[in-house]
């Protein structure tokens, strides 16, 4: 009797969780989840950049100066990621709206509103720099945790019984604050800059200038992570112990927390977010390849294009499709360096006006595309 017991405790969690993935096991292990570990890439070429930069024999031949050594080593991190995943990802959103005509047609409004955006950015990128990097930098993180957040409403929808309303808010609350301590410590003592530039953030709440104000803020955000991780992990135990534990979210939701939490920490910021935009772009790349397929399969792409990208075995293609959208980035941004002088624009200026023309686009689709989440069942 017992032993018929401990088999239906057992047995009855990894019966579960098999019919909870996205696609399957090894897809969402390797797509969503454990490609975590790519977070790591940025910092640590980061960290080899300037190690051989050190090195004077390696600064001459690449012509680069003592004083601008950092400078060179977090900008070729950028471009690197920019070209081989963080670009590619952004552009990947494309195959379901600019480039779908089945899209375009439903959503003429949508899409010339989305327009708007680069005309956005050209502007602040010449009149208000700091402004617009501001804006990007935290329109992005609401993306990125955005992204996870539909990724998790997706796994709760694997299950046969309905998550409360209660148990959805705190899985959003405990991921989106788990950003924010760390970050917020860095803004209210004034510490907040990507390379040389610091981040828009109000005088009078920062420690320095009102100590009351920008402890409490520092104190409050914590406060709201402190109680949502305990809330989330007692839960979490709780689901353990009755044989309900959803694997594959727990999974996502525990990784998401930790480098959410600690990625701020890092002593350069940019390249600490292209850390988190590598795993998030990747999620991306394959969720939206996907989702493709997954159109394909059961209604069909009209647009030629999108839909030879989106047959099984032709994934390169889509993927060197959106390498081929990001090289046409770097000649943009090529071509506003060599007149940057005539312009009277930084690195950084020829860089974000590009990236991010199409990038806050990229952020307005996806407003609306994480919305759909049937888009994922199969």
């Amino acid at each position: 009797m017992n032993n018929t017991y401990s088999v239906a405790v057992d047995s009855r969690p990894h019966e579960v969780s098999q019919n909870l993935w996205l696609n399957n096991r090894t897809w969402d292990l390797t797509f969503i989840s454990l490609s975590a570990a790519l977070v790591i890439l940025p910092f640590a070429a980061y960290e080899i950049f300037q190690y051989l930069l050190g090195i004077s024999s390696v600064r001459t031949v690449l012509g680069v100066a003592p004083a601008d050594v950092l400078d060179f080593s977090r900008n070729t991190v950028n471009g690197m990621i920019a070209l081989l995943i963080g670009g590619p990802h952004m552009y990947a959103t494309y195959t379901r709206t600019f480039l779908d005509g089945e899209f375009r047609k439903q959503h003429v409004g949508f899409l010339l509103g989305s327009l708007l955006l680069p005309m956005l950015v050209v502007y602040l990128g010449v009149v208000n720099f700091p402004l617009l990097v501001t804006f990007f930098f935290f329109w992005a993180s609401v993306h990125i945790l955005h992204q996870i957040a539909y990724i998790i409403d997706c796994y709760n929808g694997r299950l046969e019984r309905k998550i409360s309303f209660p148990a959805r808010m705190l899985d959003y609350v405990v991921v989106f604050s788990s950003l924010y301590p760390i970050g917020v410590w860095r803004m209210v003592n004034n510490d907040f800059k990507i390379g040389k530039i610091r981040l828009l953030f109000p005088d009078f709440m920062m420690i320095e200038n009102n100590p009351v104000v920008g402890w409490g803020l520092f104190l409050t955000v914590t406060l709201v992570f402190a109680v949502a991780l305990t809330l989330w992990i007692g839960r979490t135990y709780r689901e353990y112990t009755r044989g309900e534990l959803h694997v594959p979210k727990t999974l996502l939701m525990g990784l998401t927390i930790v480098v959410s939490f600690f990625i701020p920490s890092y002593h350069e910021l940019d390249v600490a977010f292209q850390g988190f935009n590598t795993w998030h772009s990747f999620q991306y790349l394959g969720l939206t390849l996907y989702i493709n397929r997954l159109r394909q399969q059961k209604e069909g792409i009209a647009t030629p294009l999108i839909r030879n990208m989106s047959l099984a075995g032709k994934g390169w293609k889509f993927y060197f499709f959106n390498v081929g959208c990001a090289l046409g980035a770097v000649s943009m941004i090529a071509l506003l360096l060599i007149n940057k002088d005539a312009l009277g624009f930084s690195f950084d200026q020829c860089y974000y006006v590009v990236v991010l023309s199409f990038l806050l686009m990229h952020y307005y689709h996806d407003h609306l595309l994480f919305m759909q989440k049937d888009a994922i069942q199969a």
